[in-house]
């Protein structure tokens, strides 16, 4: 099966890639990788265009910054001085310092004592995943209200899809929810024209936006956000009681760590300047947490699907970003999975992890690597693969690849 695609069809959406192409053009210095163009594939995976990403990590505020210092394996948490373990030494941890912007902190809170009643009681570690989240989501914000408007100059539906840490109550979930609602309002949406929700993880959520996107005739885009911080001191506590903290002799322990990383999404077209995703996903028995070594087979089945579906050969793959963190046996899951997927690439500068750089932080460090690699796609004009392989329930793959350019049509 070829990876160009058939024209879009009139409309807003088909002039996306003519809109984006000033902002963020590809760089041509490395050759589009080689398709079979004739291939008739056995089943199809449907595909979302990503038409920005940002983030907000320990090392980086944007995908260039984190990319730079990935390369330069600059990316290791740090002992806290503020966050100690029982015996009262410092614990490693991943810190973000824009995580503590007062004055976006102020507003938020300024905000939420005026419209929400009664005003939502916020613990740190939330007050820094949600100042975190904001700037993230103004920056998405920004280049939604710069797409195309439809053809009949109506605004198009924008939905905000919030992955919240695991461990938020009610309260601080509808205080989520409620602020990110007027950061979209703030920059130019109509109320009647949002639709926030709350997903439990992005996989999942990607693969079904994808499939939607595919039968949907509506014009509309979504912004995919995930934020969160454990850089508390309940969290270290909880973690350390719990026997899940990571120390010198629990090497497979959290390390704690904040970030938040989103995605602006619409349905797949061709044109410079965005790239296409598409995903798999297939649960795991959570038992696999008290294995000492974990098969890659899982991982290697579902690359060999994504890479048949798109046409793509394995050896065209410039690049491999996981969210694996501090488990040693992730880290070795995903070299063999390199090894025997990709044996081109180099394990030291081609297969990174952004576990390390973000620390534990709930879902954020996957839809970061999604940014990176839409980021690094378009800068190598090359395939890449995104793993997940962090948490014990899941794995799921993404391909990322440089969008087909539009293909001219012949004047009659």
């Amino acid at each position: 099966m070829s990876t160009i695609t058939s024209p879009p069809s009139p409309g807003w959406l088909g002039r996306i890639g003519g809109r984006l192409i000033a902002r963020q053009p590809v760089t041509q210095a490395a050759a589009a990788p080689a398709v079979q163009k004739d291939a008739v594939p056995a089943r199809r995976c449907p595909t979302l265009a990503i038409l920005a990403g940002a983030l907000r990590t320990p090392h980086g505020a944007s995908a260039e910054e984190l990319g730079a210092a990935l390369a330069a394996n600059k990316v290791d948490a740090d002992l806290d001085r503020e966050l100690v373990d029982d015996d009262g030494f410092p614990v490693m941890s991943a810190r973000c310092e824009p995580a503590g912007d007062e004055a976006v902190r102020d507003e938020i809170a300024d905000w939420l004592e005026t419209c929400a009643t009664p005003a939502p009681h916020l613990g740190e570690e939330q007050w820094r995943a949600l100042v975190l989240g904001t700037a993230v989501l103004r920056e998405l914000a920004d280049q939604a209200a710069g797409l195309p408007v439809p053809d009949d100059g109506a605004p198009f539906a924008l939905q905000l899809a919030l992955v919240l840490p695991d461990d938020w109550q009610v309260e601080p979930r509808q205080a989520a929810s409620m602020w990110c609602r007027q950061v979209l309002a703030q920059s130019g949406w109509p109320a009647a024209r949002i639709d926030v929700t709350e997903q439990a993880a992005p996989a999942p959520l990607l693969a079904r936006m994808a499939q939607q996107a595919e039968k949907s005739t509506t014009p509309a885009a979504a912004i995919l956000l995930a934020f969160c911080s454990h850089i508390g001191q309940e969290t270290v506590d909880r973690w350390s009681a719990d026997g899940t903290l990571f120390t010198p002799s629990h090497p497979r322990g959290r390390i704690p760590g904040e970030g938040a990383a989103g995605l602006l999404l619409a349905p797949a077209v061709d044109g410079a300047g965005m790239a296409h995703v598409s995903l798999e996903a297939e649960a795991c028995d959570p038992a696999s947490v008290g294995l000492r070594r974990l098969s890659p087979q899982r991982l290697n089945t579902l690359a060999g699907r994504l890479l048949e579906d798109a046409a793509i050969a394995p050896a065209a793959i410039a690049m491999i970003v996981a969210d694996a963190g501090a488990d040693t046996r992730h880290a070795l899951e995903l070299m063999e999975f390199g090894g025997a997927t990709a044996p081109h690439l180099d394990n030291a500068s081609d297969i990174v992890r952004l576990g390390p750089a973000c620390g534990a932080c709930g879902a954020v460090p996957f839809v970061a690597t999604l940014a990176l690699a839409a980021h690094a796609a378009l800068e190598r004009d090359a395939p890449l693969l995104c793993v997940s392989n962090d948490t014990p329930d899941v794995r799921a793959l993404a391909l990322v690849r440089p969008a087909p350019l539009l293909q001219e049509q012949d004047t009659p």
